[in-house]
């Protein structure tokens, strides 16, 4: 049984690939969700960015929540390079200014992570492990780290996180969405054989995020991926497999190859205990991940005349 049920919960990011996800989450649980967006309102969000701090406490304190999740993040490493100032504000200084009000509140604050604070020399990784980051984005995140567990000890859990597979509400965040608008606009990607993830889907993790806001007794740093690892090359492999499309579509590289491969970690899994033993919610399958993958609706017209096994993809609209 959960410790909590039926609160109040404020989300930041709702309109990403995993908020809208956690949306959903916690609706299915019944818990009310206040979302909050840069600047969509998509599903009926708040635009709240979390660079503009009056406003947070403004719109916190009187809304008083039981509990903040802050799934937001400026999480693209060349945006980050090319506006660092501002992704601090976002990756940084907003979350925690969302750890001091949630401790202000007594609320519960669930803050999202990333495994790029590691190198990719190491894996798997615990979550005792030492970090070393390789880039601007891992960086900040470890930053954000370290400040957001600063405020408080309390009522407060991390969780690092994977590659995300899933299907995001405008169609354009998640690998898959990626490859197919490439295949589309005649751009192929390059995908490294040699660059080992651990994918996890953005439903299963929402899952796990939800869990954890029902578990107060669950404070800390934890890791949460997929159940397996796989090559960024391989998975798209099997992302064109799932949707029809020949596997030439995109192009094998490797890592030594890359422009910029000092920044790149080569592989990163994570050790998932002892989450993995506390939690109700199992790691997914790449072949789980897989069958969850939706064609977005407005490439729907263009996959049937453009896939080159056009009915192996059944589109439910």
């Amino acid at each position: 049984m959960s410790s909590l049920s039926g609160v109040k919960v404020a989300l930041f990011g709702s309109s990403g690939l995993l908020g809208d996800a956690v949306s959903r989450a916690l609706a299915k649980r019944h818990h009310k969700s206040m979302r909050y967006s840069k600047q969509s309102t998509f599903g009926g969000a708040q635009a709240l960015c979390l660079s503009n701090q009056e406003g947070l406490t403004r719109e916190l304190l009187d809304t008083w929540p039981d509990a903040i999740i802050n799934c937001a993040a400026i999480s693209s490493p060349d945006t980050v390079i090319k506006d660092s100032s501002f992704s601090r504000k976002i990756n940084i200084e907003g979350a925690v200014k969302l750890a001091e009000i949630a401790s202000h509140l007594s609320a519960r604050f669930i803050h999202v992570s990333t495994d790029m604070v590691f190198d990719g020399t190491s894996s798997p990784y615990r979550s005792t492990d030492i970090p070393n980051p390789l880039n601007e984005y891992g960086s900040q995140k470890l930053e954000a780290e370290k400040k957001v567990l600063a405020v408080t000890d309390e009522n407060l859990a991390i969780l690092r996180i994977t590659l995300l597979n899933g299907n995001s509400p405008y169609g354009k965040r998640s690998p898959h969405e990626k490859i197919l608008r490439s295949i589309q606009n005649g751009n192929p990607l390059t995908l490294f054989d040699d660059e080992m993830r651990q994918p996890c889907s953005s439903e299963n993790v929402a899952s796990a995020v939800v869990e954890l806001l029902e578990r107060p007794n669950l404070n800390g740093l934890f890791h949460w991926a997929g159940a397996e690892e796989i090559s960024r090359y391989e998975l798209g492999i099997r992302i064109l497999d799932r949707f029809g499309f020949s596997r030439n579509r995109i192009i094998k590289g490797a890592i030594k190859d890359y422009h910029d491969s000092d920044s790149r970690p080569q592989h990163l899994g994570f050790e998932l205990a002892p989450l993995v033993g506390k939690l109700t919610t199992n790691p997914s399958s790449v072949q789980e991940q897989i069958e969850e993958l939706l064609l977005p609706e407005d490439l729907f017209r263009w996959h049937r005349q453009n896939a080159d096994k056009p009915n192996v993809y059944i589109h439910k609209f």
